[in-house]
């Protein structure tokens, strides 16, 4: 599936009144192999998901499901769901780093898959905004399979990304609201709670006018220092 089919089938299945979320299989082109890969894509889900507690990390379904990692085993491959396009520095990078690397079966546990993961998009070349969102899709995966040292490693990476990007005057509004939002977020998580304040009170007029957007409309105050980011609920 390319990139063209994968937004327009992400554009119509998110209007289906699904309440919960399935999958179907599917088989895409392992980009360094050339050989079939057997993935999974998404079949029906809503906007609920967007109130889920990966929220917080300001990233959503599919790519906080494991599901969402497709794992191509003739190479070893692993990308998030929908992102398998190389470039020509890109391909040969990672194939050098595949070739000495242990197998990877598509049933791998989740551990392998996520430090795979984590190993190949660390010789991808992506923006800082794309690679601030994958670490901290990595991070929540990381932190849901119990490895919170990873998460935390994680997040402090695209933290520094992010610090960086909001110096910016140039960047763009709503990505500007979102990394300050997270920014609050992960100054709570870390013990903060002064800074993520100050931070949850400049915004809150800005979450007041993007009520409508259900990623941001909760306020972060619950999260509790240490552990998990998302407050139980």
């Amino acid at each position: 599936m390319n990139a063209m089919r994968w937004m327009l089938a992400m554009l119509l299945l998110s209007a289906l009144p699904a309440q919960a979320t399935t999958w179907v299989d599917d088989t895409v082109q392992d980009p360094v192999s050339g050989k079939p890969c057997n993935v999974k894509t998404p079949a029906s889900f809503g906007s609920y998901v967007y109130q889920w507690p990966e929220k917080y990390d300001q990233v959503f379904w599919p790519l906080t499901d494991p599901m969402g990692i497709w794992v191509c085993a003739a190479s070893g491959f692993a990308a998030f769901i929908g992102d398998v396009e190389l470039g020509g520095e890109e391909k040969r990078a990672i194939a050098a780093f595949l070739k000495d690397a242990p197998a990877l079966p598509e049933k791998a546990p989740l551990a392998a898959k996520l430090e795979r993961l984590e190993a190949v998009y660390a010789l991808r070349q992506l923006t800082p905004d794309v690679r601030a969102r994958i670490q901290r899709a990595i991070a929540y995966q990381y932190e849901a399979d119990g490895q919170q040292a990873k998460a935390d490693a994680l997040r402090a990476a695209a933290g520094a990304l992010i610090a960086s990007r909001l110096q910016d005057p140039a960047l763009a509004p709503d990505l500007r609201l979102q990394y300050v939002f997270v920014t609050a977020n992960y100054a709570r998580e870390r013990g903060d709670v002064a800074e993520s304040d100050r931070q949850l009170d400049a915004l809150a007029p800005q979450l007041a006018e993007a009520a409508k957007d259900e990623k941001l409309k909760d306020s972060a105050r619950n999260i509790v220092p240490g552990g998990a980011l998302a407050p139980q609920p």
